[in-house]
């Protein structure tokens, strides 16, 4: 997932990068209630559209992407399909967040 966002860095810089990408993870609750919150389609706009940069930011691509693709349905308010879209989102957000659960460390 980040190996191409890491690909010229150091282990070290690799480590910090793996702990902002974790960060991410743990905040995505957070962000999707925004998106699940908002009240006007300009907000869902603005709350999709940040996602799905931070997702790409982090690694997530296909969270990006279909984040994009349900910010460009809000625009046009776009009934089913937007609602199709927005459970794409939460599907890649369950995903990062149960990938991040499996390869946490153990605790003890």
């Amino acid at each position: 997932m980040a190996s191409e966002l890491t690909g010229g860095l150091s282990t070290a810089s690799v480590a910090q990068f793996k702990v902002l990408q974790r960060h991410f993870v743990a905040g995505l609750a957070v962000r999707w209630r925004t998106v699940t919150d908002a009240e006007t389609p300009q907000q869902l706009q603005a709350e999709l559209h940040r996602l799905s940069g931070a997702a790409g930011s982090y690694g997530f691509e296909r969270m990006s992407q279909c984040a994009r693709a349900a910010e460009l349905l809000s625009i046009d308010h776009a009934g089913p399909a937007l609602t199709q879209a927005l459970a794409l989102v939460e599907a890649e957000i369950t995903l990062a967040q149960t990938l991040a659960q499996e390869n946490s460390p153990a605790e003890g």
